[in-house]
């Protein structure tokens, strides 16, 4: 990796931390330069404005946490239940160390949905993604109306992100991992 490319991963992924503790409006360009240790200019020489970066790792980060999901998906060693509950996991740990802030993906939607319409693309193709891959894995499994059923536990698993948001209440956690198998399973 060149020293431009990682100073242009730098920004993003300090840009991604701290959106995710101060909100995407709650972080300004000063702070991304703080935190990077690189000047404005510099930034806006790798990104043509506020928005276009925080899509720009709305996009990487969509990247990687898809391409984690496909690892988890595609390991033969685990069954479909533990591929499904993988992601609870990653929650409780999450919440336990106090590294949850909410899905960025919600979060850059609410607050970019009627204002930049590549920030709402990203954060509707990352849930969109995420339904499809979850189809993609009850076919290959033989589970009876996988489209329904994706769409409805994907649910439940974006109203627990909502939740914990908001409460961070993490007995919401088994509650959720409990429907969410349930509308797998149930015939």
């Amino acid at each position: 990796m060149s020293k431009q490319q990682e100073k242009r991963l730098n920004i993003i992924n300090k840009t991604i931390t701290l959106c995710a503790q101060y909100g995407f409006h709650g972080t300004s360009m000063d702070s991304i330069t703080t935190a990077t240790g690189v000047s404005k200019a510099t930034i806006y020489k790798y990104f043509t404005s506020k928005e276009n970066l925080i899509n720009e790792a709305l996009v990487m980060f969509s990247e990687r946490a898809l391409n984690h999901l496909g690892l988890i998906f595609s390991d033969p060693s685990l069954t479909l239940e533990q591929k499904l509950s993988e992601r609870f996991e990653v929650l409780v740990k999450l919440m336990k160390d106090d590294l949850f802030n909410g899905c960025y993906f919600q979060l850059a939607y609410s607050e970019f949905n009627h204002t930049d319409n590549a920030i709402a693309d990203t954060c509707s193709g990352y849930k969109m993604q995420r339904v499809e891959m979850i189809q993609a894995l009850l076919t290959q499994h033989n589970i009876t109306n996988a489209a329904l059923k994706s769409q409805q536990a994907e649910l439940v698993f974006n109203g627990l992100l909502a939740s914990l948001q908001i409460t961070k209440n993490t007995q919401l956690i088994p509650m959720a991992k409990d429907m969410y198998l349930d509308i797998i399973f149930k015939d």
